[in-house]
């Protein structure tokens, strides 16, 4: 397996991407920012990406002989492991993104644990019913914002910085492709939804609330204001949320997302 990069990036990507999975096909495509291991730099057949956003790996593409199945095995265990290993992850964590890799036979010998993943999406607007109580106030992130944040005006930055950067190559790469909200209260940011991830003109979104601002109505807000602008943008936002967070899916159903697909996210002790 290769690494892609800045300087080695794939040129033939389509048979690893999905439509269903934004987060890793927009890596793999070179829309946005990831970790990227390819067969082949020049036409990609299998694929294992990483997102910040997600905070876990997935594997893409296809496995069509012997050969390739014993390469990836023996690339995992002895390479993407061991990367793991030194930077103090002592876990891996994945999702499988097509039918035909065979991957979970390659972890037989592991105690593997899994939880089912729900995506929704939305390409309607939503109703912006709901006010901001007193001392809230919403902002999209734009270059003012971006500045104040990065002069310090404006405490815990890192809240949308960290998604930002950790998604795009630049703030500027995430003003051409994606979407942010927060909301400030006391000049502090306490909320943030931002597109981390796109993929043929979908775009998947990570949202938090510091707990001691939950249960105000401030993530369907920056909901509504999100998807309103991503359908002015010609897009259509993915909501991804697993099985132990029933507030999430809870949630999206609120906000009028469709249920689109379930998937599994696997994860074992390395």
């Amino acid at each position: 397996m290769i690494k892609a990069d800045g300087l080695h990036e794939v040129i033939h990507y389509k048979k690893i991407t999905s439509d269903h999975c934004p987060s890793f096909s927009g890596i793999a495509a070179g829309e946005c920012k990831g970790e990227l291991w390819v067969d082949n730099l020049e036409n990609a057949n299998i694929a294992i990406a990483k997102s910040y956003a997600v905070g876990g790996f997935a594997f893409l593409g296809e496995i069509t002989s012997e050969e390739q199945y014993k390469a990836v095995e023996v690339f995992l265990h002895e390479e993407l492991f061991a990367w793991l290993e030194s930077k103090g992850i002592n876990y891996f964590e994945f999702s499988i993104e097509s039918d035909q890799l065979g991957i979970l036979k390659m972890f037989e010998n592991r105690e593997i644990r899994a939880e089912k993943e729900f995506s929704f999406r939305k390409n309607s607007e939503i109703p912006e019913l709901l006010s901001l109580s007193a001392g809230y106030t919403i902002h999209q992130v734009d270059n003012k914002l971006w500045n104040l944040i990065n002069e310090g005006s404006i405490e815990n930055g890192a809240f949308v910085t960290k998604r930002i950067l950790g998604s795009w190559e630049s703030f500027d790469d995430f003003l051409e492709k994606s979407l942010a909200y927060c909301i400030t209260y006391s000049n502090r940011i306490v909320a943030v939804i931002a597109g981390t991830a796109r993929f043929n003109d979908v775009i998947a979104i990570d949202i938090e609330t510091e707990e001691a601002h939950r249960n105000r109505g401030l993530a369907l807000i920056m909901t509504a204001k999100f998807v309103n602008e991503c359908i002015s943008r010609g897009m259509t936002a993915q909501w991804d949320c697993v099985e132990s967070n029933p507030a999430s899916r809870k949630l999206a159903e609120k906000a009028g997302f469709t249920f689109v697909r379930e998937n599994e996210v696997y994860w074992f002790d390395l």
